[in-house]
């Protein structure tokens, strides 16, 4: 009952403390009891820091997954839009800026498809994570192993499998570990955050099987 959305709504003390701010509890919660902004009070909000305009845009957040977007955003032959503040959001918390939200969403409004390259983007903004996508745009990877499912991708897990399968993976087994508790060497993370803990990320495989690394 304490951890979790209700738990932490009494608990503000205690939500700072342990709260991963993975939203994985919100997903879970029978009674669907959002998850408060107790964690910090001041809004969280986005900024754009680039723009590169395309029929099919990726969204990347600045201070997470900026560098990886560019160089895929150039293999893929897509746009690109870089924002910063989205990072802030699952590390201290707090309430998002729903007029920033609303200006970065007009910015995409333009584009065929925009396609979030983390999980945090993708949640933050709700528009579809790059992984869907990726077998239509004509892209293969060769694995076999686990693969770890975003707590924050929980919604399109059936999707995810899909698409995973159609990429050239083969799945044995499914973790849903958050990377913020645990990291796996023998896993492979959909999360560019992951890559910074130590992980396999599936980009890393994408790039590799495009001749970038």
């Amino acid at each position: 009952m304490v951890l979790s959305p209700l738990g932490y709504a009494r608990f503000p003390n205690l939500a700072r403390e342990k709260c991963l701010k993975c939203w994985l509890c919100v997903y879970e919660c029978p009674v669907e009891f959002p998850l408060p902004d107790t964690f910090n009070k001041e809004p969280v909000v986005l900024e754009e820091v680039s723009y590169k305009p395309g029929g099919i845009i990726l969204v990347a957040e600045q201070d997470i997954d900026a560098e990886l977007a560019s160089i895929l955003s150039d293999k893929l032959g897509t746009g690109l839009l870089v924002i910063r503040g989205i990072k802030n959001r699952y590390t201290h918390g707090g309430p998002i800026d729903e007029k920033s939200v609303k200006k970065i969403k007009k910015r995409l409004a333009k584009a065929e498809l925009a396609l979030a390259v983390s999980p945090e983007t993708a949640h933050t903004l709700n528009i579809n994570p790059l992984i869907l996508k990726l077998p239509a745009l004509g892209v293969k990877v060769s694995y076999a192993g686990p693969v770890h499912i975003p707590c924050l991708l929980r919604k399109y897990k059936d999707e995810l499998l899909d698409a995973l399968e159609k990429l050239g993976v083969a799945l044995t087994s499914i973790n849903e570990e958050c990377v913020k508790l645990s990291m796996k060497k023998d896993v492979l993370y959909l999360c560019p955050e992951a890559k910074n803990r130590g992980g396999k990320v599936v980009y890393d495989l994408l790039l590799s099987s495009m001749g970038t690394h």
